[in-house]
């Protein structure tokens, strides 16, 4: 198994140098400790997300590692032409040295899409989306290319650079909603999960039900690589645990409540968002031990991760978990002592190169 920091980089104090200091300070740190990967994500014009540019931020992790894969997660294909989108992480990929892995989706943010001038697109983002993706794999895979879309068409195009790794560095769809599963059916490609807006038990349903999907389809079970995006935030006792996030992990909930799709308003395909948002107002707001119980968060000791770490392995095949403890613009201090736990008293009991099967993937 193989483990990540995850970074949307939140700024509730609007101090951006700062919190680009502790990100990049961190990534340094997570190479030193042994993680394997860094993933980045998108987000524009709120507290909530600090990186609008991921190829620009990709670049400047490849200068300062030499190890770590650089993942997006996720560049949101919907807001940017596909094929400027195909150039920039090709540059990424040739300055890291084949280290790229790429991670697409259509965005959620109904006021990101209104800032970018892009309201109008939200109900038809799918479309959008899947000729990305589409326009994405072709220029990556082809010296030239040609396309004919509803909402795109090309003739002939070429892009330069031209990425490292072959065929194409590795693409994953994001999965936050459940109708996104669908699309890993259409491109064979592998998907990445979190139970950020879903209860954990829900999402290995859903991870049981894809990779069965895939292998039906022909895919070798141990290809199945769905990388995991996990809120989590260890220390040595439990009560600390749930202690030193506590302020932030409340700031983060609140705020995201307020950006996804909600009401009658909400645009059309955002319907499980939705109903999030609806069923997350009349718990009345934020309760950490309701969101710890249902494994969106992982807040406890080292002994407590390993072992739901080894039931994620055991039951879904778990193979690669990316850690979000820089929750809410949590404190440096408390994110390093977080990642050294997980480094020093998790990670050793999960063997890099260990591929379990679970018999629950071949019925």
């Amino acid at each position: 198994m193989k483990f990540g920091m995850f970074y949307v980089l939140e700024s509730p104090d609007g101090e951006y140098q700062r919190a680009y200091k502790e990100m990049f300070g961190q990534i340094e740190y997570a190479e030193e400790l042994g993680f394997d990967s860094v993933w980045l994500a998108e987000h524009h014009g709120s507290a909530y997300g600090s990186i609008p540019n991921g190829a620009v931020a990709c670049s400047a992790v490849a200068k300062i590692t030499e190890r770590l894969r650089i993942g997006m997660a996720v560049s949101i294909l919907p807001f940017q032409n596909p094929v400027r989108t195909a150039e920039d992480y090709a540059m990424v990929d040739v300055i890291s040295g084949g280290r790229l892995d790429m991670g697409v989706g259509r965005g959620y943010q109904p006021m990101e899409f209104k800032n970018l001038m892009l309201a109008d697109k939200q109900s038809i983002s799918r479309e959008i989306f899947e000729e990305s993706l589409d326009i994405l794999i072709g220029l990556w895979e082809n010296e030239r290319f040609s396309y004919q879309g509803k909402h795109y068409q090309l003739d002939d195009v070429a892009i330069t650079p031209r990425p490292v790794q072959r065929p194409r560095p590795p693409i994953y769809v994001a999965a936050i909603s459940p109708t996104t599963f669908d699309l890993v059916d259409k491109y064979g490609l592998n998907i990445m999960v979190t139970p950020t807006l879903m209860d954990l038990e829900s999402l290995k349903a859903f991870v049981v039900d894809a990779k069965r999907k895939l292998i039906a389809g022909g895919r070798d079970p141990k290809s199945l690589n769905f990388p995991m995006n996990w809120q989590m935030h260890l220390a040595e006792t439990e009560e600390e645990a749930f202690a030193r996030p506590s302020e932030a992990l409340d700031w983060y909930f609140n705020l995201v409540m307020d950006l996804v799709p909600k009401g009658p308003n909400a645009p059309a395909g955002y319907e499980y968002m939705r109903d999030t948002a609806a069923a997350f107002e009349e718990m009345g707001g934020v309760d950490v031990s309701a969101l710890k119980q249902g494994g969106i968060i992982m807040l406890g000791t080292p002994e407590e991760a390993t072992a739901k770490i080894a039931d994620l392995r055991d039951t879904i095949g778990q193979q690669e978990i990316f850690c979000w403890m820089r929750i809410g613009g949590l404190e440096d201090w408390k994110v390093k002592e977080s990642m050294k736990i997980f480094a020093n008293e998790v990670m050793p009991h999960f063997p890099k190169d260990e591929i379990v099967v679970p018999q629950a993937l071949l019925a």
